[in-house]
């Protein structure tokens, strides 16, 4: 049976998921291990917090937060770009699909019949087709 109290975060758990939430790179201190040293807790303390349903929704909420957020999604794509300009190709197509300059090229199957109407012979070929389009289409994007 959950009480309110279980529901409600305190200082300590507050502070914790700050730490969770900032990226690995920049926490300090850097482990599990050093924050539970360094807070007076018990790494398992840690762990148990880790497993609360109310601590579980409220880091994923942080999370996405974080995740989602435009400055997050601008940093990235200035860092493809930046690997860009160096000539990383897979990261110069990545940008431009991206930000809409590359579209997948666009392919149009047509048929008299309706696909209910197709066999399984009609359908294989036309997947078929549609297979070696693709495929040509990705090596003359490779060359």
């Amino acid at each position: 049976m959950s009480t309110l109290d279980e529901n409600v975060l305190d200082s300590r758990q507050e502070a914790y998921l700050d730490w969770l939430c900032s990226a690995p790179a920049e926490r300090e201190p850097s482990s599990k291990r050093s924050y539970s040293e360094l807070h007076h807790l018990a790494i398992t303390t840690l762990r148990r917090w880790e497993k609360k349903e109310h601590f579980r929704k409220e880091w994923s909420r942080r999370v996405d937060e974080v995740v989602g957020s435009p400055e997050r999604t601008q940093k990235l794509l200035d860092n493809l770009f930046d690997k860009a300009m160096k000539g990383d190709t897979n990261a110069a197509k990545l940008y431009l699909q991206t930000t809409g300059k590359l579209a997948p090229a666009q392919v149009t199957v047509t048929s008299e019949k309706r696909a209910a109407e197709l066999s399984d012979g009609e359908l294989d070929q036309l997947i078929g087709q549609m297979a070696a389009r693709e495929r040509d289409s990705r090596l003359r994007s490779v060359s």
